[in-house]
């Protein structure tokens, strides 16, 4: 328990073993009717399966000897105890929560290899907990990588896909589907194995977009080297936050109503633009961005990660330029559907 999928025991094994014992029984009865009543072998075979199942339905020997007696005596005994060895093993193979858990791993594994585009979640803590159920309200593709099997089991509980196992080892996270993720959030509470994830997650992929936590600040530079996008640190988080929230009270709780609030008004959202979208070559003018869907480009950020803030009326838009928005969750909506990246 609390091993790698790779390595989890298969429950099934147990019944093949019961199985396997069965057959032995049968083998052992055959052989034995065949030395000790010197019967064919077809006639073995009878003896032997209406002797297991005692069903008794005519023997085919009609003066049994004391060795073909002793036999049948031995063979019952034997039968009766692989019966309840089977009869128990199976019991607990179907209400055993192994079981359940490994048929639950191995319908993940499969739904894992068609998933792609997808973030990796390393941890299911505090931190890691609330990134998953953003991502859940975003309707975002996640699996999550978490070694302990309670969090594995409360993860399968609410339906979340969960591969068992240690982030930093390479097995793993190919199972997750780390080639084919858009990102991966690490979000262990030791720095170092943060860091070790990253740089296994790094190596493995070159294009993943990874976002970590940290819990020393003095240890930022180190995540960034090896190859974090975005390094956050709860604590420091938290005390800009509780700053801000007492300097500039009502820019904060626009913002929290904004960025948190699933039920406002008023949201915050991005969009790329498509190359296919009429939008390209357009300045803001000229495309009527406002009138057309109501809602306000905050910044544009350019391919090259250079940024306009509050851009002119004559800024030209392009391709894969991704927009800022104010809006409304409807207009972001129209938005994406406009570019052809949103569910009607």
């Amino acid at each position: 328990r609390g091993e790698p999928i790779g390595v989890v025991v298969n429950p099934l094994s147990q019944l093949r073993r019961v199985l396997f014992l069965a057959f032995m029984v049968m083998v052992v009865g055959v052989v034995g009717y065949r030395l000790t009543a010197q019967l064919s072998w077809l006639d073995a075979l009878y003896m032997t399966v209406i002797t297991l199942s005692t069903v008794g339905y005519r023997e085919v020997m009609p003066d049994i000897d004391g060795d073909a007696k002793l036999f049948t005596i031995v063979l019952i005994l034997g039968g009766a105890g692989v019966l309840a060895y089977s009869i128990k093993t199976v019991t607990e193979v179907l209400l055993d929560d192994a079981t359940k858990h490994f048929f639950h791993q191995r319908s993940t594994l499969k739904r894992l290899e068609k998933m792609k585009n997808h973030y990796i979640v390393c941890g299911l803590g505090r931190v890691g907990k609330a990134v998953c159920e953003e991502l859940l309200s975003e309707e975002v593709p996640f699996v999550i990588v978490e070694r302990n099997q309670d969090m594995v089991r409360m993860a399968q509980e609410r339906g979340w896909n969960v591969v068992e196992g240690d982030a930093t080892e390479d097995r793993v996270l190919e199972m997750a589907g780390v080639e084919r993720a858009s990102g991966l959030m690490s979000c262990v509470d030791s720095d170092a194995n943060n860091l070790l994830l990253i740089m296994t997650a790094r190596a493995m992929s070159k294009d993943l977009v990874i976002s970590a936590r940290v819990s020393k600040d003095t240890n930022v530079p180190k995540f960034q080297r090896a190859g974090a996008n975005n390094v956050y640190s709860p604590f420091s988080l938290l005390g800009r936050r509780m700053t801000r929230a007492l300097t500039q009270p009502r820019v904060t709780e626009l913002l929290d109503l904004a960025l948190e609030e699933s039920n406002y008004d008023l949201t915050i959202g991005e969009v790329a633009v498509p190359g296919t979208s009429d939008l390209v070559g357009q300045t803001l003018v000229e495309c009527n961005f406002r009138a057309r869907f109501g809602s306000v480009i905050l910044s544009i950020i350019r391919e090259d990660r250079t940024i306009l803030h509050n851009p002119p009326a004559n800024t030209k838009l392009c391709a894969q330029d991704i927009l800022v928005v104010l809006g409304t969750p409807e207009q972001l909506q129209a938005i994406k559907l406009e570019f052809g990246i949103g569910k009607k």
